[in-house]
């Protein structure tokens, strides 16, 4: 059974329609082409028309040729240029592998050096801890030997008393061995030596005050000196020495107790205390060390003894310092106790005392043989009166009763002559001695005088008044000293 479709008649009207329009144009398409052809036809028939067509198709030829050697001769340009970019290409790619080597290198040995830093940061670190346990371990020990020696056995004290360097090999750090610091503290390239156990004791930083800060403060600013004057810090400090020496007077005798007033940082507010013997010391480094004083916790070290004439700054004792806030010697606060008091002028007078009895000609250790055998011995010519060789008095008085009386009246006159010279050698190093005591009480005198005062700037004038009346003083002393010269002189003629 053949399917038929069933068209509406609408739709049949309009395919119909479509289908008219078909053969319509087709119709119209083939007429136009018969009339072109035969338009065409009739244009051959025409001479000019056929050269025209001729020269046409030439013209064609010839463009055609021109074109093709453009697009060879644009070929050849590309082609060039395509090497051109090649080669450029083949470079950039050479110099490109050759920066990724050398950044592989560069990344390798990078590595090579953080992997080596890394090692030798672990060995370090190792090192670090290796040390820092024996470091332990040491004070583990030595706090074991420091109770030991605290309770009386004395097996370990050479072991106690080792020095410590901080630069081992370097050259001694003359300022820490003369005033027990330094103001470069571990970055100073001498070698600063601590005893681990030594009768003086240094508290830094123990005594603070504002009127010790060089900094500017946030509430007074530069006007600190005038709300905390020299009366203030005096009695902060009085309150501040009883309360330590309620402390550190029950571990044993304290010697000397000094508290320094510079303004330095590494000097500002140290407290020296040295005990009469290292046991009393090592009680009060024990008890001390560690604890709490107005919310600042004590770091107590160990310094060796210090010649305090050497570290004192005398000059600042006379109110005469020009270094001021910048000097590095130790200017010392005035302890309220006499027995703690420090005195530069007598230190120093019993330091040069001292030094010269050290620097005496040692006395000759004789024999009871040599005694009796009376041997005339001989003196050194360096000490004598004369470079002549001196003769003892025995051996005077023997060959006096061997002599003539010519001979006897003379050496009666030698010896008489040398007993002149004795006494009047004698009477010299009374006068000395005397003129040393009147100028020790002059200075204990003026030194009464300035305790009353403020050592400020704004005494200014009664300074100036002291100054002139120790110029007086030491005028008054020199004539005394002229006439008791005059005075020896002539007995000593007579």
């Amino acid at each position: 059974m053949d399917n038929k479709i069933v068209l509406r008649r609408k739709d049949w009207r309009k395919l119909f329609k479509k289908m008219r329009r078909k053969r319509i144009r087709r119709r119209v398409a083939q007429d136009r082409d018969r009339q072109l052809a035969e338009i065409e036809k009739l244009k051959l028939n025409n001479p000019s028309y056929v050269a025209y067509l001729q020269e046409k198709e030439r013209s064609e030829l010839l463009s055609q040729q021109q074109q093709e050697e453009l697009s060879r001769y644009e070929n050849a340009l590309w082609m060039d240029r395509e090497m051109e970019f090649q080669l450029a290409y083949k470079e950039k790619q050479k110099q490109f592998e050759a920066a990724a080597k050398q950044e592989h290198e560069k990344r390798s040995r990078i590595r090579k050096e953080f992997e080596e830093q890394m090692q030798k940061a672990n060995a370090m670190k190792a090192e670090k801890e290796r040390l820092l346990t024996e470091f332990r371990q040491k004070q583990q020990e030595r706090e074991r030997m420091l109770a030991e020696y605290l309770m009386g056995i004395d097996d370990n004290v050479a072991t106690l008393r080792e020095t410590i360097h901080s630069r081992a090999g370097a050259n001694p750090c003359s300022f820490f061995s003369k005033i027990g610091s330094c103001r470069y503290g571990l970055r100073c390239s001498s070698d600063h030596q601590t005893p681990s156990l030594s009768e003086l004791i240094l508290i830094p930083n123990f005594f603070a005050h504002p009127a010790l800060d060089d900094q500017q403060h946030p509430e007074y600013g530069n006007d600190l000196a005038i709300e905390f004057d020299e009366d203030e810090l005096n009695r902060c400090y009085r309150d501040f020495f009883f309360d330590i020496i309620e402390e550190f007077e029950q571990f044993g005798t304290i010697t000397t107790i000094f508290t320094c007033r510079n303004f330095e940082p590494h000097l500002k507010g140290h407290v020296f205390i040295q005990y009469n013997d290292m046991r009393s010391a090592a009680k009060a480094f024990q008890r001390m060390n560690g604890r709490f004083y107005a919310s600042r916790q004590l770091h107590i070290e160990f310094r060796s003894p210090i010649a305090w004439t050497s570290a004192v700054c005398g000059l600042f004792e006379q109110s005469r310092c020009q270094k001021g806030k910048v000097c590095n010697y130790l200017h010392l606060m005035v302890n309220p106790v006499s027995k703690y008091r420090y005195d530069h002028f007598k230190e120093l007078q019993s330091a040069r005392s001292s030094r010269r009895l050290c620097e005496r000609t040692p006395m000759i250790q004789r024999t009871w043989d040599e005694i009796e055998n009376s041997i005339p011995s001989k003196t050194n010519w360096r000490w004598s009166e004369s470079p002549a060789v001196e003769i003892t008095s025995r051996s005077r008085h023997q060959s006096s009763r061997q002599k003539s009386p010519d001979q006897k009246e003379s050496t009666i006159k030698h010896c008489t002559r040398d007993t002149n010279r004795e006494r009047r050698s004698s009477y010299n190093s009374a006068r000395r001695r005397r003129s040393r005591s009147k100028s020790s009480d002059r200075s204990d005198r003026h030194r009464e005088h300035d305790k009353h005062r403020s050592r400020s700037p704004s005494n200014s004038m009664g300074d100036r008044k002291t100054k002139e009346r120790f110029k007086s003083t030491q005028s008054n002393s020199r004539k005394e000293h002229r006439a008791s010269d005059g005075l020896g002189k002539s007995r000593s003629r007579s």
